[in-house]
Parts: structure tokens; sequence; C-alpha cells
């Protein structure tokens, strides 16, 4: 298992390690919505990484070996995954402990608030860079976070920037020292706990729900653009 579990004052903190980059797979997408069940009873959820590395996003050497079936289902379940925890009703809070790039930035900004480590780490959605068209439901995810005048010359050309400027563009909000990420990243999810549930979790769907329906509406056709380019 590459994700652990640990709850402290009804906040769950679950930290995903695969001692490497954490990059993301099929597996793993089957381990954050796992663990995310888990979390029921609990007031917050908190999704860390390892010191130095969120992720780097999909695992592109796993991705180069599977057939048109395989990254089908991959790249569905990214969206799914990815959407589930924008909409899940708790506050959810991103404690990103070190690089957040591609998919890295991906997971924060679908989390309610991100705290990013300060340093020499790289934010930023860079699929174009690969060839890699950013789906409906990255843009939705983008849209609700990042500043409008800077949508353009920070996703087209799939620019990394650094953790003031994720900040200042609008991929993460807050940047704190390393060794302070995750506490930092659980106070912010027992402030957001505080506030009335039902209202917090009606709130998010009425922010997020339509754009949610719609850019999951368009997975079939992301999918089919990705294969039709890879033949």
């Amino acid at each position: 298992m590459r994700i652990t579990r640990h709850v402290d004052d009804a906040v769950a903190t679950l930290t995903i390690d695969d001692g490497k980059v954490n990059a993301f797979d099929r597996e793993l997408f089957g381990e954050l919505d796992a663990a995310m069940d888990e979390c029921a009873d609990d007031n917050a959820v908190v999704v860390a990484g390892r010191p130095g590395m969120f992720s780097a996003g999909l695992n592109t050497k796993r991705m180069a070996a599977l057939d048109d079936a395989g990254m089908a289902d991959l790249l569905v379940a990214f969206g799914q995954t990815m959407m589930r925890v924008w909409l899940e009703p708790r506050p959810v809070v991103a404690a990103v402990t070190g690089h957040a790039v591609a998919g890295g930035t991906i997971l924060a900004m679908a989390c309610d608030h991100a705290v990013a480590a300060a340093g020499e780490y790289a934010w930023g959605l860079t699929e174009t860079t690969i060839g890699f068209p950013l789906p409906s439901w990255v843009i939705a995810l983008a849209r609700g976070n990042v500043r409008a005048d800077r949508l353009d010359d920070l996703l087209l050309p799939g620019r990394t920037v650094g953790p003031d400027a994720a900040v200042e563009a609008g991929f993460a909000d807050v940047v704190a020292v390393p060794d302070a990420v995750v506490a930092t990243a659980q106070a912010r999810a027992r402030e957001l706990a505080a506030l009335p549930r039902s209202a917090y979790a009606e709130t998010k769907r009425r922010l997020r729900g339509d754009a949610a329906a719609a850019a999951l509406a368009g997975v079939a056709g992301d999918v089919a653009t990705l294969l039709a380019a890879r033949a």
C-alpha cells in the first residue's frame, strides 16, 4: 500500500509515499478512493505527500505499456477520482510537501485548500509539453482555482512555477516551511471542519457540482482524442 491513514482530533491524514515520485497509476486511484471511504466518520481529510515530493503525476512508463483499453481505464479512473476529491462534502486540504507536477498540481487543485512547501519545488500543468491534451475535467479544476488572467499563459505552454508563484497564480493557497507543511494543512482542516457541516457541503455542491458533472460527461471524448493521437 502506498497510502497510510492517521487520524488525530477527527482529522484524517492520508500520506502518499511510494518511496520515489508518488507516480499515479490505476492502482493508486483505487487506493485513494478506498482511503477516502475509510474517512467517512472523520471531520476533515488532509492529503499529504512524502518529504520533497507530493506527486510527479501519472506514471508515464506504465502508460507507455498500456493498450487502448488500459489507457482508457486509467484516464477514466483519474478523472473520477479527482472529481470525487473535488466534490467531497467534508473539507479536504492538500499538504504539498514538495514537487507537484502535472497530476500533483491537479490533486492539489481538487482539494479545498493547498499548503505548498517552500523551496526549489515545481508546480504546473505540464501535459501539453508531452503531447497530452488537458482533459476537460482538468480545465474545470483550473478554472475553479487559477486566476483567469493566468490560465492561458500557464496551461497552453505547460509552464512550471515555484511555490510562491503557484500561490500567486492560484494552484496553491499558502506557502509554509517544509517541516510545517503537514501541521499547517491539519490546522486549516480543523478550521474548516469547525464550520457547520451541512452548510459547507451544500455550498461546495452548488459551487462545483454543475462544473464537475459537465466535465465528467466529457471524459469519453477526452479519452477518444488521446487514443487517436497515439495511433
